[in-house]
């Protein structure tokens, strides 16, 4: 089955943590790329860009259905 496309609004965690990241926006670095910008729930200060092609990976993130 393949995995859904990423939007903003979603949420995330990693497979090696417990921190809950939510996707903000999505963007294109200059080589076509697409990559999304992430906050972390319990500390908006912080953020991180991904890979999409990461990000889907479910090896390395799982998606948190609400």
């Amino acid at each position: 089955m393949p995995r859904r496309e990423v939007e903003p609004g979603q949420k995330y965690r990693p497979t090696s943590g417990n921190a809950l990241w939510q996707v903000v926006d999505l963007v294109q670095d200059g080589e076509g790329i697409a990559h999304a910008r992430l906050i972390r729930l319990d500390d908006s200060t912080t953020t991180k860009m991904i890979s999409v092609s990461a990000l889907k990976d479910a090896r390395l993130y799982r998606i948190v259905e609400e």
